[in-house]
C-alpha cells in the first residue's frame, strides 16, 4: 500500500520535503516504511523543502508496474547576478515495482519536469505540475493548474516502442481556471481506441468545468468537449473518475462538486454522473447524488471496480467532513448508477482507533487479498489509512418454493395434512470461484396470511401461521412443512398468500487486523430478492379462471304487517303518521341470477349490511337467525350465495323515534361479496313521513243584511261604536282532528277584510273578535277597533232586527237628516270587493290554540255610515264581500293541512229620506208661456231693423278693373332680338274696396 505524506519531515536533516510510505499487509499498524526517493538537496538550484512530495501517488496497476510520486511545490531557483528568482514548477518521480530507482529504466531516468522554469507566471514558470498525475500501460500524465496565469494545463507522455511523444494543452488566455487540478486518462471515452484526457477545472467561470482533451495532429491536446458546472463556488471538477457503469463498453464520467449546497434541503456536496452515449455526453447529468450539509460530499470520487462481481463497475464517494468522515459505496446496473448507496462506511465504525476526515482520498479497483473482489484504500488527514477489503458475495440459486396442492379443497383436508410446503436452497460465489464451499447458514421464515387477522391456516405442531427454519449449506437439500386449514373459515374466495424470506446468519467475529481470509464471512447479494411468495387457491365453481363474477341484485320496500307495500307518492313510499304506528317492516329481496354468460357465478361471503336511523330499532328478522343486530344489521346471505339463488328478508323495526317533525326515514342497504362484482352500490330505502291534519271551516251565515241612513258624522266626533253605523257579526266554526302541533306549527284563521274604499274612507269597521264567546283575538298592527271606540258589552241589540234596533235608539240632536232628490236617486246595486279593486282589504289572522275541540270565531263590525251616505247615496244597495281562510303555518314540510276558504258578504241597504215633488198652478203656466212669446217677437223685430234678414250682393264684394289709354311714345320699346308683340292700348288698374260685405 503506497501512501503519500506531503508534510512529512526528513528524519536526517529535519527538512519537510514530504514522503511516500509503503505499508505491507500485516497485522502490525506501524510497519510502514518511508521510501528513499534519493532526493538531492541543492539549494542553489532547487528547493525541496516544503515541496509536498506524495501529494499525488499512483501506480500502473499491472504486474511489474511502476509507481509515481509527485511534489507539486518543487521549486527551481534562477540567479540573476546576486538575486535569485524562484519558480514553483513541480516535479514527479518514477520508481520500479521494487520501489527503487533503476537507472536502466527510461521511465525512471526521464526528468519528468515538463514546465519551463525560465518563464514567468504568464507561461509555465509557476505551473505546479504534479497536482494530479497518473499511469497507464504506456502513458504518464500530469496536471499543472498553475500554468499560463493559473489557466492550467495537462501534460501527457506516451511511449510507443522506443519513441516518446509529449502533448500538452496550449495557452488559451483563460486565467484562473485551474485546468489539471484533477486528471484521469482512459480509452473508450470519446473513441474506443484513442486515449482521452479528462481533467477538472474547478474555477472555470467560477462554476467549474470538466475538459475532455484529445490528441491533435499538431502534437497538442485539444478540447473535444466541455461539461460546465451548475453552481457558483461548488468546485465542480475538483474530483473526477471514469467507470463503465452500465457495461456497454464505454467509460462513463463521475464528477465531484464538494462545495455544492442547498440550504433548504440541507445539502452539502454533490456528485454528477454523465452516461456515455457512444462517445458523447449530454451537458446535463443523468443522475445527481447529494450529501448532507457541511459534509463535502464528492471531495473524492473513485472507480472501485466491480466489488460485488455482478458485471457492473461501482464507485466510492468520500464525504470527509460528515462527522468523522464517511465513504459511500454505490452499485451500478444496466441502467447506470443506482441512486441509493448500497453501503455507507463511517470512520467511527473502524475499531477503537479514532479517525477524522475519513474519505479525504480514495483508491480502489485492486484485489489486494486475492479473493477475486477488488478492495478500497481510504486516506485521511489523521495520519491514518484504512484498507477496506471486499467480502465474498454469494448468490442463492435454487430457491425452490412450492406448495402441494396448488388448489385446496377443504373437504379433503385432514387434521394432520392439508397443504405441503417445500423449500430448497443452493448457492454459488458471485465471482464464480468453483472452489468456494464455505459453510453458511440461512434463516428462512414462512408466513401465511400475514395480512389477515386472524389467519386461516397454521403450521402443523404449532398454533401459528409463521414458521422459522434454519438451513445449513453448501449441501443442497429441501425441507417440507405441513400447513393446516383452520375450522369454519369464511373466506374461501381469496387465495392464501404464503411468503418466504431468508437471511444469512452472521458468524460471530471480533475486530481483527491483518490479512486474514474473509471467505468465511460472505454476504448475500443484495441485488437479489430475498423473499418469495406463492398463492394457494381454493377449489371453487367459478369457471376456468377460478375467479367468481357474481350478479347480486337487491330490491326493497316498506310493507305492512300483512306484507303489503306502503303507498307511494311520486315513486317514494309514504307513511301516514299516527300514534298507533308502533312497528315498521322492511322487505328485502336478493337474487344472484346471471344476465350474461360471464356473471351470476357464486357470490362468496355474501353479506347485507343495513344501516338504520336512530328513529328505528331493529327487533327481529324473518327467517329467524339470518341477521345479527349490533350497531348495524348484518345479514349473512350464504358462503357462497349460489348461482340462481334468491332470498327474501323481512326486518321488523320498532318505531321508537318517529315524531311529528320526522321528515323521512332513510335505511341504507349495502350488499357485499368477496366475488368480483363492480356494480355493487349501496341502495337507499326511503320512507317519507306524512302527517295530514283533518280540518273544516264553516260560517253560520255567509250573507248578512245591514243599512245606512241618518247624517254624516266626522271621524273625530265618534266616541262609541254606535256612532259608526249599523252593526255586523259573522260567526265561523273551526274543527280539527289530530295531534297537538305544539311548537311545530300553528293553525290560523285569516281574514281578508274589506277595510276601506279606494279613496281611503272607512268601509266596514271591525270592533272586536270573540273566540268561543269568552276570549278575544287581537291581531298585530292594531287593525281591530283602531280608533279605540267604546265597545258595547250588550249583545241584545245584535239579536233584534235592524229596524227595531234603529227605532229603539234614543234620538240625538244633530243636523236634519239627509234627503235625496228623487230625480238623482238611481235604483241600482254596487258591489265592493277586493278582488275587483272596488275595495281595499286588510289581512289579519287569529291562531287556533285549542285543536282538540271545535272553536267558534265571531267577528263584530260596524258599517261606516258616513262613507255610504257620501259615496253610495245614489244606490239602493251596496254589497260588500270578504273571505276567511283556515290554513297551517309550519316549518316542517311533512306536516300539512288543506286550506279552507269561505266567503262572506253583507248587503247594505239605503234608508235615506226621499224628497217628494211639488204641484204647480195652471195660471202660472199660462202666464209664463205668454211672456215667452212676447219676448221672442221683440227679438225678431230688432233683428229685422238691423238688416239681419237682407241677402248680401256679389258685386259689392268682388274687385273692379279700369282701362287707361297710353300714348305710343310712352310705350316701352323692347330690345332688338325679341319678337314684336301686338300693341296694347290699355293697361289694367287694380283697385280693392276698402271693406268687404
Amino acid at each position: 500500500l503506497l501512501v503519500g505524506a506531503p508534510r512529512d519531515v526528513e528524519p536526517t536533516n529535519s527538512t519537510r520535503t514530504g514522503a511516500v510510505y509503503a505499508c505491507p499487509l500485516t497485522v502490525s499498524t506501524s510497519d510502514c516504511q518511508r521510501l528513499d526517493i534519493e532526493l538531492k538537496s541543492e539549494p542553489d538550484k532547487a528547493i525541496i523543502d516544503d515541496m509536498w512530495l506524495g501529494v499525488t501517488v499512483a501506480s500502473q496497476r499491472q504486474p511489474a508496474g511502476r509507481v509515481l510520486a509527485c511534489a507539486h511545490r518543487y521549486t527551481k531557483v534562477l540567479w540573476s547576478g546576486s538575486e535569485d528568482q524562484r519558480r514553483m514548477v513541480g516535479k514527479c518521480y518514477v520508481r520500479g515495482n521494487d520501489l527503487r530507482l533503476n537507472i536502466s529504466d527510461e521511465w525512471q531516468t526521464y526528468h519528468n519536469e515538463m514546465c519551463n522554469s525560465n518563464t514567468d507566471t504568464d507561461e509555465t514558470g509557476m505551473c505546479q505540475m504534479g497536482t494530479s498525475a497518473g499511469f497507464t500501460a504506456n502513458v504518464i500524465y500530469f496536471g499543472a493548474p498553475g500554468a499560463y496565469n493559473w489557466q492550467g494545463t495537462d501534460y501527457m507522455l506516451q511511449r510507443e516502442m522506443w519513441d516518446l511523444h509529449d502533448f500538452s494543452y496550449p495557452n488559451k488566455k483563460n486565467g484562473n481556471t485551474y485546468i489539471g487540478y484533477t486528471t484521469e486518462v482512459g480509452s473508450a471515452v470519446l473513441q474506443q481506441d484513442a486515449v482521452t484526457v479528462v481533467t477538472g477545472a474547478p474555477r472555470y467561470k467560477h462554476m467549474g468545468a470538466v475538459y475532455l482533451l484529445s490528441r491533435s495532429p499538431q502534437q497538442t491536446l485539444q478540447r473535444s468537449l466541455l461539461l460546465p458546472g451548475h453552481q457558483v463556488g461548488s468546485y465542480f471538477g475538483s474530483a473526477v473518475a471514469l467507470a463503465d457503469l452500465n457495461n456497454d463498453g464505454w467509460q462513463d464520467l463521475v464528477v465531484g462538486a464538494p462545495y455544492y449546497f442547498q440550504r433548504k434541503q440541507e445539502v452539502g456536496g454533490a456528485v454528477y454522473v454523465y452516461m456515455n452515449e457512444v462517445g458523447d455526453f449530454q451537458p446535463h447529468p443523468s443522475l445527481v447524488l447529494t450529501g448532507p450539509s457541511y459534509s463535502a460530499f464528492g471531495f473524492a470520487v473513485a472507480s472501485i471496480g466491480d466489488v460485488n462481481q455482478d458485471g457492473f463497475q461501482d464507485i466510492a464517494v468520500g464525504a470527509p467532513f460528515e462527522g468523522p468522515g464517511k465513504v459511500y459505496i454505490y452499485h451500478s446496473s444496466a441502467e447506470g448508477l443506482l441512486d441509493k448507496p448500497r453501503q455507507v462506511i463511517s470512520g467511527s465504525d473502524l475499531g477503537p482507533a479514532s479517525m477524522r476526515t475519513f474519505g479525504y482520498s480514495l483508491s480502489g479497483g485492486l484485489d489486494v487479498d486475492s479473493n477475486s473482489y477488488p478492495d478500497l484504500l481510504v486516506g485521511s488527514l489523521a495520519e491514518k489509512i484504512v484498507l477496506l477489503r471486499s467480502r465474498p458475495v454469494i448468490n442463492i440459486l435454487n430457491k425452490t418454493f412450492t406448495v402441494t396442492p396448488s388448489k385446496v379443497d377443504p373437504a379433503r383436508c385432514t387434521p394432520d395434512s392439508c397443504i405441503t410446503v417445500t423449500v430448497c436452497f443452493s448457492y454459488n460465489q458471485s465471482a464464480g470461484d468453483p472452489k468456494y464451499k464455505e459453510k453458511i447458514t440461512l434463516e428462512y421464515i414462512l408466513e401465511a396470511d400475514k395480512d389477515r387477522h386472524p389467519p386461516r391456516v397454521r403450521f402443523l405442531g404449532t398454533h401459528s401461521a409463521t414458521y422459522r427454519g434454519i438451513f445449513p449449506m453448501p449441501k443442497t437439500r429441501c425441507e417440507s412443512k405441513e400447513l393446516l386449514l383452520l375450522d369454519n373459515i369464511r373466506d374461501k374466495l381469496h387465495p392464501i398468500v404464503l411468503s418466504m424470506n431468508y437471511s444469512l446468519v452472521e458468524k460471530p467475529r471480533t475486530f481483527q487486523l491483518g490479512p486474514h481470509s474473509l471467505d468465511a464471512f460472505p454476504v448475500l447479494n443484495e441485488d437479489q430478492s430475498h423473499q418469495n411468495e406463492t398463492k394457494i387457491e381454493f377449489q371453487k365453481e367459478c369457471g376456468s379462471d377460478n375467479k367468481c363474477y357474481s350478479n347480486l341484485q337487491l330490491q326493497s320496500s316498506f310493507v305492512t304487517d300483512q306484507n303489503q307495500p306502503l303507498p307511494r307518492l311520486n315513486g317514494t313510499q309514504v307513511l301516514q303518521y299516527s300514534r298507533d304506528v308502533r312497528k315498521l317492516y322492511l322487505s328485502v329481496n336478493i337474487s344472484n341470477v346471471p344476465t350474461t354468460p360471464s356473471n351470476g357465478e357464486d357470490a362468496h361471503e355474501a353479506l347485507l349490511n343495513i344501516t338504520v336511523p336512530a328513529s328505528l330499532l331493529p327487533s327481529s328478522v324473518r327467517p329467524s337467525g339470518a341477521c345479527t343486530f349490533v350497531e348495524t344489521v348484518l345479514c349473512e346471505l350464504g358462503n357462497p350465495f349460489k348461482r340462481n339463488q334468491r332470498a327474501e328478508l323481512i326486518i321488523t323495526f320498532e318505531a321508537i323515534g318517529i315524531m311529528l317533525d320526522t321528515r323521512e326515514i332513510l335505511v341504507w342497504l349495502d350488499l357485499s361479496t368477496q366475488s368480483t362484482q363492480e356494480d355493487l352500490q349501496p341502495v337507499l330505502a326511503k320512507l317519507l313521513v306524512d302527517y295530514s291534519i283533518q280540518s273544516s271551516l264553516t260560517i253560520t251565515s255567509s250573507h248578512a243584511q245591514s243599512h245606512f241612513s241618518g247624517t254624516v258624522v266626522g271621524e273625530s266626533a265618534m266616541q262609541r261604536e254606535q256612532d259608526v253605523g249599523s252593526p255586523l257579526s259573522f260567526d265561523f266554526q273551526v274543527t280539527t282532528k289530530g295531534e297537538s302541533l305544539g311548537t311545530l306549527g300553528t293553525i290560523l284563521l285569516g281574514f281578508e277584510w274589506p277595510y276601506e274604499i279606494p279613496n281611503g274612507k272607512w268601509l266596514l269597521y271591525p270592533t272586536e273578535i270573540l273566540v268561543n264567546s269568552n276570549e278575544t283575538c287581537q291581531p298585530p298592527g292594531g287593525v281591530i277597533n283602531p280608533l279605540n271606540l267604546t265597545v258595547s258589552d250588550l249583545l241584545l241589540e245584535d239579536q233584534a232586527p235592524s229596524r227595531q234596533r234603529r227605532e229603539l235608539e234614543a234620538p240625538e240632536p244633530a243636523e236634519p237628516p239627509v234627503t235625496l232628490a228623487t230625480a238623482k236617486k238611481a235604483k241600482s246595486e254596487v258591489v265592493l270587493s277586493c278582488s275587483k279593486g272596488t275595495a281595499r282589504c286588510i289581512w289579519f289572522e287569529c291562531p287556533l290554540f285549542h285543536t282538540q275541540h271545535p272553536t267558534m270565531f265571531s267577528i263584530r263590525a260596524r258599517v261606516w255610515n258616513s262613507t255610504f251616505i257620501e259615496e253610495y247615496s245614489g244606490f239602493d244597495r251596496v254589497k260588500v264581500d270578504g273571505t276567511a281562510t283556515l290554513f297551517l303555518r309550519t316549518h316542517v314540510p311533512t306536516i300539512n293541512m288543506r286550506n279552507h276558504t269561505v266567503r262572506f258578504s253583507v248587503d247594505v241597504d239605503s234608508e235615506l229620506i226621499e224628497e217628494q215633488p211639488a204641484e204647480i198652478a195652471l195660471w202660472l203656466v199660462l202666464v209664463a208661456v205668454a211672456a215667452g212669446l212676447l219676448l221672442l217677437g221683440l227679438i225678431i223685430l230688432l233683428l229685422w231693423k238691423c238688416d239681419f234678414f237682407q241677402r248680401t250682393r256679389y258685386y259689392r264684394i268682388m274687385p273692379k278693373y279700369h282701362a287707361v289709354r297710353i300714348r305710343q311714345e310712352q310705350r316701352y320699346q323692347p330690345g332688338g332680338l325679341l319678337p314684336r308683340r301686338r300693341k296694347k292700348h290699355w293697361v289694367t288698374k287694380w283697385q280693392e274696396p276698402e271693406k268687404y260685405y
